[in-house]
């Protein structure tokens, strides 16, 4: 028998794993602020895409897709930051 993983299968249980691990740390420290929680889960995400290559055609498009939009929220949060800083 063998337990050989999909590449999905492996980004999914260490995502999975990731966001665990996170959110235990994260409540451990009491951290309650969500754009933390959101920047962790981002940076994580685009790590464990690029660490669970080779990338098929199918799945980079839709990986595209899920990483422009998780770069639009935290470039948003970024400037919202920076803005609180400045003023």
């Amino acid at each position: 028998m063998s337990l050989r993983l999909e590449r999905i299968e492996v980004f999914l249980f260490a995502y999975a794993c990731l966001i665990l691990c996170a959110v235990v740390a994260f409540s451990t420290l009491s951290i309650s602020t969500v754009d933390i929680y959101l920047a962790a889960f981002t940076i994580g995400y685009f790590v464990l895409v690029l660490a669970t290559a080779p990338h098929y055609p199918v799945e980079t498009k839709r990986e595209r897709i899920i990483g422009a939009m998780l770069i639009i929220v935290f470039s948003e949060i970024l400037i919202v930051h920076v803005v609180a800083l400045l003023r």
